[in-house]
């Protein structure tokens, strides 16, 4: 398989932060302030008062939005067209930033799109991280698209090992099976484990991995009953391209089901978060809710701005009090019209609402990259079947 051509992301250091971020010089001059004095108090709480934000100890680095496939699962919304992939440089920066950021230190796993798209690039990645003396390189992660041969397998693996990986995460499942043989994970699965241990391959998910198949020779009639099918078991997150179409056979609400259901445990108490390859900060898997860039400001102050609900933003702030009924007035003005079927979950009605609002120029960077909201090109989706 032909990889395109590819585009790197390598802005000066937090140049652009303010400009980028389209504040005034006073907002600018308020927002180092309250950054400077939010992070003294919180680096340094107090037994008896409880901390309102988590640290980040786990962060998903994205290294790239290209993916061999377009699953109809994503919900960073990863095909064929996606040109981004994180520089060396800033990749190890940023993974340095998520260390410093927290006294419990980070761990790292290294995600795309499809990271093995570059083989040559998740390899300096993972050196330079080496070179830096960078703790906690949890996994990495594929789809297994690669994994063609043994020799191939054992010599990526072999190298990749050299570089402190902890453990080799594989995706498999009737959506992946649409782009990729169910026999590349599962030989991947089988090499990976004499090369790694048992304990360090993580299948997402086994019993696919022992009992599904591949899904490529489906009609689009058979494989959107696969489809919801497998939905209907509760896996998947119905945000991104699973917005639309896998909730055929799952229990829907109205929306006002959700009013009130707010989103702070996640938003705030969630120890987890991911960096997409053009920076962009998103709270555990919540792909496009942006809270701040890492390629303009250390990680440490997005992580302190959240602590103050004064710099949380039309987006995160309504979250976190009520959740995303909060934007349902919005959007509505806005032309955005709820669903007479309802919805899976609140994640769904606030991603279904998120993409509604992400085209007002005003919430665009707190509602990016604007591609997680589009659809790329690829294989069509299970929706237009």
């Amino acid at each position: 398989m032909q990889v395109p051509m590819l585009q790197k992301v390598r802005p000066s250091r937090y140049a652009n932060f303010g400009k980028s971020h389209a504040i005034s010089g006073l907002d600018a001059l308020v927002l180092g302030v309250e950054i400077r004095k939010s992070r003294i108090a919180m680096l340094t709480p107090r037994r008896s008062q409880p901390m309102p934000v988590k640290y980040w100890t786990r962060a998903g680095l994205m290294l790239t939005d290209w993916c061999n496939a377009a699953c109809a699962c994503c919900y960073a919304n990863c095909n064929p067209a996606g040109r981004r992939w994180l520089a060396v440089d800033r990749a190890a920066d940023i993974w340095a930033d998520l260390i410093d950021a927290s006294p419990h230190g980070c761990q790292i796993h290294l995600t795309g799109g499809e990271v093995f798209g570059r083989f040559e690039h998740l390899l300096a990645v993972c050196a330079e991280g080496q070179r830096r003396g960078l703790q906690g390189l949890q996994a990495v992660e594929t789809n297994a698209f690669w994994a063609t041969s043994v020799e191939v397998i054992r010599s990526r693996l072999t190298a990749l090992d050299d570089l402190g990986i902890g453990r080799l995460t594989i995706s498999t499942d009737p959506y992946h099976q649409q782009y990729v043989s169910i026999d590349q994970p599962r030989l991947l699965a089988e090499i990976g484990k004499e090369v790694l241990g048992h304990q360090r391959v993580r299948i997402r998910w086994e019993d696919w991995l022992n009992e599904g198949y591949s899904t490529d020779h489906m009609s689009q009639d058979a494989l959107h009953q696969v489809f919801i099918d497998y939905a209907a078991r509760g896996r998947d997150r119905f945000t991104g391209r699973a917005v639309d179409g896998l909730d055929a056979k799952t229990s829907l609400k109205p929306a006002s089901a959700f009013d009130g259901d707010h989103c702070g445990q996640r938003l705030l108490r969630g120890k987890h978060v991911h960096i997409s390859p053009t920076g962009e900060v998103w709270p555990t898997t919540c792909v496009g809710i942006t809270v701040g860039n890492a390629l303009d400001q250390p990680i440490s102050q997005i992580w302190a701005a959240l602590n103050e609900p004064a710099l949380q933003g039309p987006i995160v702030g309504p979250l976190i009090a009520s959740g995303p009924c909060s934007l349902l007035a919005l959007s509505e003005q806005r032309g955005y019209s709820p669903r007479a079927q309802g919805y899976a979950s609140k994640c769904q009605l606030c991603y279904d609402v998120r993409r509604h609002l992400h085209q007002l120029p005003e919430l665009a960077r707190f509602l990016a990259p604007a591609s997680v909201y589009t659809e790329g090109q690829g294989r069509a989706s299970i929706a237009s079947a």
